[in-house]
């Protein structure tokens, strides 16, 4: 510490010139910065008293983040410039220039809500725009008008947000509807044409053929017993002149087994039915009627019969054809079958699913038409700040003195590196390891002591000039105006 002590008094006069010029420079510097004034607002996101739960649009801090970019693009910040009369008197700027100052003096930060996770849609408490400008008025201007926009967008952007999600939900669902409605007719045709082949006409079938199978074994019978009453009439034909009675009696008995087994197998309306019964009438009348025209009547009825009976059971056997294919066709139907009705349930939950997003989207609507849906509130408005921003002026000085004293000692202690001279005793010590014997004080001749004297009437000089230059530069002497403020891109913003 005394060879600090030392240094620094044997190099006074450069380490206070040092000083004295940087802490005049650091004055000079502040007062001749612009003023910068700053002004907040501050919006909050305004939530529902009660939660709908059908809010589909994008969170808070989403939304922010896209309205901050769109503030900050250069169209909207040229429509700022012109609007507010901004760099009215810098003409010289170009347009570049404007929009930077004015994007790099306006800040949007975001307030998150303490305890809440970032991708809750409560994570956004508040929203503060910051501007800076040269004149109070301005600064509050400029950032209220940069609020306003925000909470203005905001209900823009959603409304605009709303209706393109309706316009494309109401056009999908239009599209689902048709798509879905020719899905329904194709699943429709196809089961009318693969009727007999559907799962679920199997147990039908299978009904279906006992049936048949049953009325085939009656239908055999009954052309079993048709021809042999058929052999039976032929072979009683030659004794018909000698047996008239009789074979007429056989001939009714035949009429009535026909017609009985004609009732069992066909509708009471049945042609074959009628005549049946016309037949049997004409018999019983027994009028006008031979022998032999009876049996040859009677002989047409049995082969009329027998081609009706081999006519139902080719139909047998062609429907029976018809339900084996049908049965062999069953797996590729089903398979082709599952395919369009998992198509058609794809259609109609896709469908259902449109048609939900479409409600809520309309609810949506409906609240945001009635203020119940989060929205963004002005709270405090930007009001002209009594102060700059930028006004720390003590800090400034005693940062500039500070630097000044540390570039002043550097510069001591150096010029003492270039000449090392061992002054006193404890420093020979130091150096060598050995106590000097005696050690006798240093006289100061003449021209060192008139030297010292003008060394001191340097510093008194350096002093009061010192202090009457830095009352000029802040403007403490009456009739001496402090220097101007050097223009910079951002003056003119008033």
């Amino acid at each position: 510490m005394q060879d600090l002590i030392s240094m620094i008094w044997r190099r006074l006069p450069l380490v206070m010139t040092i000083v004295v010029l940087g802490v005049l420079i650091s004055f000079y510097l502040i007062v001749s910065s612009p003023r910068v004034y700053q002004a907040s607002a501050v919006i909050q996101l305004d939530m529902p008293a009660v939660d709908q739960g059908v809010d589909s649009s994008l969170p808070a801090s989403r939304r922010v983040q896209l309205i901050e970019q769109r503030l900050m693009a250069r169209a909207n910040l040229r429509d700022v410039i012109e609007r507010l009369g901004l760099f009215a008197d810098t003409a010289g700027l170009s347009e570049t220039e404007k929009i930077g100052a004015l994007r790099s003096s306006t800040r949007i930060e975001s307030i998150t809500a303490p305890g809440v996770s970032v991708d809750s849609r409560l994570a956004l408490a508040a929203i503060v725009i910051t501007s800076q400008a040269e004149t109070p008025a301005m600064a509050a201007a400029i950032a209220n008008d940069f609020a306003d926009s925000v909470v203005n967008r905001d209900r823009e952007n959603r409304k605009a947000r709303i209706l393109e999600s309706q316009e494309y939900l109401r056009s999908e669902e239009m599209r689902l509807n048709e798509q879905l409605s020719v899905q329904e007719r194709k699943v429709v045709e196809y089961s009318a044409r693969n009727e007999d082949s559907l799962p679920t006409s199997q147990e039908f079938l299978q009904t279906e053929l006992a049936q048949l199978t049953e009325i085939e074994t009656a239908l055999d019978r009954d052309i079993m017993t048709l021809q042999r009453e058929r052999l039976s009439l032929e072979a009683g034909g030659s004794a018909a002149d000698a047996r008239p009675s009789a074979s007429l009696v056989q001939q009714i008995r035949g009429a009535e087994i026909e017609l009985a087994q004609a009732r069992r197998t066909l509708d009471p309306d049945h042609p074959e039915i009628k005549r049946l019964e016309e037949s049997l009438a004409r018999l019983n009348s027994g009028a006008g009627i031979g022998g032999s025209d009876v049996l040859r009547r009677q002989a047409e009825l049995i082969d009329a019969q027998l081609v009706k009976l081999n006519e139902q059971k080719a139909g047998i056997g062609t429907r029976r054809t018809e339900i084996d294919q049908a049965r062999a066709r069953a797996p590729e139907v089903t398979r082709e079958l599952e395919a369009m009705q998992r198509e058609q349930r794809r259609l109609q939950d896709r469908y259902n699913e449109i048609s939900r997003q479409l409600a809520q989207v309309e609810t949506q609507q409906m609240l945001m038409e009635n203020d119940q849906t989060e929205r963004f509130v002005l709270l405090e408005r930007a009001l002209p700040p009594e102060y700059p921003a930028l006004s720390s002026r003590k800090k400034s000085a005693v940062m500039g003195a500070a630097g000044s004293m540390t570039l002043a000692l550097i510069v001591a202690f150096a010029l003492e590196l270039m000449n090392p001279v061992l002054r006193r005793s404890t420093q020979f010590a130091r150096a060598t390891g050995t106590r000097p014997v005696i050690s006798l004080p240093y006289r100061l001749s003449e021209a060192e002591l008139r030297a010292r004297r003008r060394r001191n009437i340097y510093l008194v000089v350096l002093l009061v000039v010192g202090a009457v230059v830095a009352l000029w530069l802040l403007g403490r002497i009456p009739g001496l105006p402090s220097p101007g403020v050097v223009p910079t891109p951002t003056d003119g913003m008033g």
